[in-house]
């Protein structure tokens, strides 16, 4: 039995330039590909359910610059944008639900239709389904008001069976800490730290958290740090009136005693560093966090270290992250399943495993992933994308 969820598989057609891909999961999934191969994109992608869930699908859309922003474009002009996503939970049910949005004419769009399957363990299939705003598949005793531009899932969380997939995809958070925000005076967290924002602003509340009710978590961190960053031997949130901020305990040479510097002197790898341990052990576990290139200013030499964070994060959460470096994929808990490779295709992503030459390769021992991505060798496999045109089908056959 699974101690958490796990995104097994999602699908995507049309967004941005991501234009069909069918993208297996594992508890920690790296993306690597050069800039502008549709990496983010595919992270944004679920990034862009959970703002539909959360607050709308016009405010997900309007964030991106429109769905005219958001919808693939190409010289067939496709209208339709869709997601599939199958998670498994816990308990060994599995959830299956997808969506399709229609665009119409100045920037509208309708949910064209959308479907969510939960297979519990030994137990009765529960569904509904939405074609053009036509219940087609209803809930027992349950038929909300549906809204043209609002997925039913929203208004249908409150139903048992369909509120552990509402949570997860709401909960999904993206993390790309910007060491900036990590040096400024922090407001007080109404949510009183217990989860880290997207860009690190409320650390210092996350921290003080974590120290007040999770010593032990605390401690890690605090460990963690001073392997990434020799010399630290701790960080702590401290008030000062009404805002808060961090102070770092650092060992000089020469002093017996370590001295203290506020997060203005501190490099940007250490705070951003200190921003991904709290972000992968923060307090409420998000069921998937992304992280966007986790070694940006991070010392070659931490990557091992780094990795391992992030290793052992996935126990918690599902991790994800995108990345450029040789370093992230050598490291010797990392199997090449986990890797996917990007590359943008005449404008288009693919998304594919290793090629079948390259995973010889790695068996053989005859190369790294890391030196195969050095010398260029890393590319998308041809034949895995053909097959994703075949697969692609947001509304198919639900396997149990």
């Amino acid at each position: 039995m699974l101690n958490s969820p796990i995104l097994q598989q999602v699908q995507i057609r049309n967004y941005k330039n991501i234009a069909s891909a069918v993208v297996d999961m594992k508890r920690l999934t790296v993306l690597v590909g050069p800039n502008g191969a549709g990496k983010s994109n595919f992270v944004d992608a679920l990034v862009f359910v959970a703002e539909s869930l959360n607050h709308s699908v016009q405010l997900a859309f309007a964030n991106r610059g429109g769905i005219a922003a958001v919808r693939r474009q190409s010289g067939g002009h496709p209208t339709h944008v869709g997601m599939r996503f199958r998670i498994a939970f816990p308990d060994n049910s599995i959830v299956d639900y997808s969506f399709d949005i229609a665009a119409k004419p100045k920037e509208a769009f309708r949910i064209a239709r959308e479907r969510c399957v939960v297979e519990p363990f030994m137990d009765k299939r529960v569904e509904f389904e939405i074609r053009e705003g036509q219940f087609v598949k209803e809930v027992s005793g349950i038929r909300p008001r549906l809204e043209p531009d609002r997925l039913a899932l929203a208004m249908l969380a409150g139903v048992e069976e369909f509120r552990p997939v509402y949570d997860f995809l709401t909960d999904i958070q993206r993390y790309s800490v910007r060491p900036e925000r990590l040096r400024e005076l922090q407001d007080l967290d109404p949510a009183e730290g217990q989860t880290l924002n997207p860009d690190g602003s409320n650390a210092a509340s996350v921290l003080r958290r974590l120290r007040n009710e999770e010593e032990e978590i605390y401690e890690r961190i605090c460990n963690l740090l001073s392997v990434v960053v020799p010399g630290v031997e701790s960080v702590e949130p401290k008030m000062l009136e009404q805002k808060e901020m961090l102070l770092f305990r650092q060992q000089m040479k020469g002093q017996r005693h370590p001295w203290s510097f506020s997060a203005l002197n501190m490099s940007d790898g250490t705070l951003r560093i200190l921003g991904i341990l709290l972000a992968v052990y923060q307090p409420k576990n998000a069921p998937l966090i992304a992280i966007e290139e986790p070694e940006s200013t991070i010392h070659p030499a931490a990557a091992d270290t780094l990795m391992d964070i992030l290793i052992d994060g996935s126990h918690r959460s599902q991790v994800l992250i995108t990345t450029h470096s040789p370093d992230i994929l050598d490291n010797k808990r990392l199997s090449d399943s986990q890797i996917l490779v990007v590359e943008s295709i005449e404008g288009t992503a693919r998304i594919t495993p290793l090629t079948p030459s390259a995973r010889e390769i790695l068996k053989e021992q005859l190369y790294t992933p890391g030196e195969l991505l050095r010398i260029g060798e890393l590319e998308t496999d041809p034949n895995y994308a053909e097959q994703v045109d075949n697969q692609l089908n947001l509304f198919g056959g639900v396997e149990p």
